[in-house]
């Protein structure tokens, strides 16, 4: 594991302590993210893959257990099954930073914790 994704690990695991990184495929598990209202849970593990390249290449898409909903509607821009390394039936959402400005410092610029604790904004976008 190279330095910069270390660091950023480490970064994420002061939001999210209970986090699983799987090495190979560089995929990062988040066992009990909270989500907004309306979802068919208030609670979900959400996993995402950080891209080669990362962090000059930004973050993309990640996935929710298939069977997630918004008032009994599957969330739009998303497929299922997807394929991660994390037992479960797996759905992708589509979703990526509206901007991501990486820095020499991982914790000054666009990083993983933003990132993850982005993905709040499309939970409260509904389905």
């Amino acid at each position: 594991m190279d330095a910069r994704l270390e660091a950023e690990l480490n970064l994420l695991r002061t939001r999210f302590p209970d986090l699983v990184f799987h090495e190979a495929g560089r995929w990062v598990l988040l066992p009990d993210y909270p989500i907004s209202a309306g979802w068919s849970a208030s609670r979900v593990p959400i996993v995402f893959q950080v891209q080669a390249g990362h962090p000059a290449t930004p973050p993309y898409a990640f996935a929710v257990p298939a069977n997630l909903t918004f008032n009994g509607v599957t969330p739009g821009n998303s497929s299922a099954p997807a394929s991660v390394p994390f037992p479960g039936s797996w759905r992708q959402i589509s979703w990526s930073p509206e901007s991501w400005t990486p820095s020499a410092e991982p914790q000054k610029g666009s990083n993983l914790v933003q990132w993850a604790i982005g993905f709040i904004q499309r939970f409260r976008e509904g389905a």
